[in-house]
């Protein structure tokens, strides 16, 4: 009997140093995998950072591309009403003067 008790206290003494030894190797590559895992997040943050970068950059580089030529079309726009009003008011200007130079008045 004593030898069947020796080998139930033999196998709890191998199940706890078991148990102790898993939990202990289970903590190391917790540890282990946490720090891989924050690595691996901090260097997919990096990345994301740098892309949103780049897209706001390419972005504001298109912005500003139709921008100017937005300003562009505006001012070939403006110097196109510009002429056309020129030219009215010349032909205004001599419309007037060419009736007052023939006003039945002066007859």
């Amino acid at each position: 009997m004593e030898s069947e008790e020796r080998r139930g206290s033999g196998f709890a003494a191998g199940l706890v140093l078991g148990a102790i030894l898993g939990a202990g190797v289970a903590v190391l590559l917790t540890s282990k995998m946490n720090e891989e895992m924050r690595e691996r997040l901090r260097e997919r943050g990096t990345e994301m950072g740098q892309r949103a970068r780049e897209r706001a950059e390419e972005m504001a580089s298109r912005a500003r591309a139709k921008a100017e030529e937005f300003r562009g079309r505006a001012r070939e726009t403006v110097e196109d009403l510009r002429d056309k009003a020129e030219e009215i008011l010349r032909r205004g200007r001599d419309d007037i003067l060419g009736r007052e130079e023939t006003s039945p008045l002066d007859d």
